[in-house]
């Protein structure tokens, strides 16, 4: 039996991020996964960044984790998202390469000396030994599974047990055991859904009828930057119409979101160009990204228009959009389905409140999205860490981090459909901007051990003038936000009255209302943490209380 501090299990983005937090902060780590092919695989979209996400990157980048550093190697197209809007909703995105970055990944792990890596599938897990295949004991486990428990793929009448389907055209097999483990140990098991486009051979597009999207030149970066990346790859914008839909229409019988072979819960935010032609009847046309998979690649993702349909239906549609006229499809898309538990079981340092040496990271959790599992890996393998070591836990919460969002939200609420994170969700956005996280966050990752004192003072010297002139533009602002937090702080544990009435009350959307005559928050902390509810709607429910 060799034994660890932590061992993590996954290889994917929350893996990484969890092996690599655990590593820096002294624990001896092993992580595990099937294939070194695993390590930072862009398994969708080749992109990292957006609204809401690239603030969590650079929080991650503060807090010494790999994302930011490993996407500033691989970035191939680089744009500022609402550019002309507030400092609080701008964002950094990168088309990124898939090969550089893995080879990144690889590179950045190989610095943690008390990391190892094993490649080889969970075949036991034994929760309350905290073993894993009779080999491998532990202080603390970490689960960053993705979408492998009990992972089905689903492309028209095909249905195939994978977690997923692998850029040489295999599949991974599916994960079928730790699942019912968790379910064992006493975790709510859901079940959730997610999709992806058919990829698209870049010699077979016709590239004349399609909008060109150039990169901005010059351009910010993620993490301290890569003087070596010269990288410059444009992407295209193409619609689909009303063909298109016709075709969909027509042939709605046979998606498995609509004929019930598909009964996992899917993103809202990310539905399949299905979706959105049932959903959306009155739009003609959707947007459709022509994104390149990497610098040389042969292949382009298609942005938009994730589906389940079968072969033969993506062929007829897929080339009813102008310059895919003549695509050649190098894999078509298909939906997951996959077991995730309901992550109300765990704290807000991502650890069972039952069993205090597990923690979980990513879509196990129940959320969507590369940066969203990256930041949970963060967290859960910093604090399994400390676990195993008996040191200080790495605490995160909606003031001082979008990170702390994300997992208050999960963590309280749970999810009834795949997370994903946007700046609208913080009510304190202002004061959680992606340029000011080193001021926020920096000296806690220096004291944890997360970030060295050299790249502390490199990436506050980066951003010093940035913050300065963000926070004296802002500053009222500002001030009227830490005003509002200091509030929040202050008044968290007010008690809510069972028989508290939101209806009617100035402030509140007729939505929310609905959340939260649902949910029935016990006291203002959990009032918060609603989904939509603001500063002012707060305001109003703790005045009420008051008077």
């Amino acid at each position: 039996m060799q034994n660890y501090d932590v061992i993590v299990i996954g290889g994917g983005h929350a893996g990484v991020e969890a092996a690599s937090a655990s590593a820096r902060r002294g624990a001896k780590t092993l992580l595990m996964t099937m294939a070194e092919s695993d390590l930072g695989a862009l398994s969708c979209n080749p992109s990292i960044g957006g609204p809401g996400k690239s603030q969590m990157v650079a929080e991650m980048s503060v807090l010494g984790g790999v994302m930011g550093r490993a996407a500033d190697r691989a970035g191939i197209h680089w744009r500022t998202l609402n550019a002309t809007h507030g400092a609080a909703t701008q964002a950094l995105r990168a088309q990124i390469d898939r090969n550089l970055y893995h080879d990144a990944i690889v590179d950045i792990l190989s610095e943690h000396k008390n990391l190892d890596i094993k490649y080889e599938a969970v075949s036991d897990l034994d929760i309350k030994k905290k073993t894993v295949n009779n080999a491998y004991a532990a202080k603390s486990i970490v689960l960053t599974t993705g979408t492998f428990l009990h992972g089905v793929v689903t492309r028209g009448d095909e249905k195939i047990s994978s977690g997923r389907l692998q850029d040489d055209g295999t599949y991974q097999a599916a994960d079928k055991n730790i699942s019912d483990v968790l379910r064992a140990a006493g975790f709510k098991i859901l079940r959730l859904k997610t999709g992806t486009p058919a990829r698209i051979y870049r010699d077979s597009i016709n590239w004349d009828a399609c909008e060109i999207q150039e990169p901005d030149s010059p351009h910010d970066w993620f993490d301290l930057g890569d003087e070596n990346n010269n990288y410059h790859c444009p992407c295209y914008i193409t619609h689909t119409n009303e063909t298109t839909h016709n075709v969909i229409r027509e042939n709605i019988k046979n998606a498995p979101m609509y004929n019930g072979d598909i009964v996992g819960t899917g993103p809202r935010y990310c539905p399949s160009l299905e979706d959105k032609v049932m959903r959306f009847p009155e739009h003609t046309s959707h947007h459709v990204f022509l994104e390149p998979e990497g610098y040389n690649s042969d292949i382009i993702y298609p942005n938009g228009i994730s589906t389940s349909f079968g072969r033969d239906i993506q062929d007829k549609w897929i080339r009813t959009i102008p310059g895919l006229e003549n695509a050649r499809i190098a894999r078509y898309g298909y939906a997951i389905e996959y077991d995730a538990i309901d992550a109300r079981a765990l704290n807000d340092k991502l650890q069972s409140k039952d069993l205090p040496y597990m923690f979980m990271a990513g879509q196990i959790n129940g959320t969507s999205g590369y940066e969203e599992a990256a930041a949970q890996g963060l967290v859960a393998g910093a604090n399994a860490a400390a676990y195993a070591l008996g040191i200080d836990y790495l605490g995160l919460d909606r003031t001082n981090a979008m990170i702390g969002v994300l997992i208050d939200d999960i963590t309280t609420l749970g999810v009834d459909e795949p997370y994903r994170m946007f700046t609208s969700r913080a009510e304190y956005r202002l004061n959680l901007r992606a340029d000011n996280a080193i001021a926020r966050l920096g000296e806690m990752g220096v004291r944890l051990g997360l970030l060295s004192a050299d790249t502390y003072e490199k990436l506050y010297d980066k951003k010093r003038d940035i913050i300065a002139e963000n926070d004296k533009f802002y500053a009222g602002y500002i001030a009227r936000n830490e005003r509002e937090i200091a509030a929040y702080k202050r008044d968290a544990n007010m008690k809510i009255p069972t028989d508290f009435k939101y209806d009617n009350l100035p402030g509140l959307t007729n939505e929310l209302i609905e959340k939260l005559n649902t949910v029935r928050p016990e006291n203002i902390a959990d009032l918060a943490r609603i989904p939509g509810m603001t500063p002012a709607g707060i305001m109003v429910v703790l005045r009420k209380i008051k008077n």
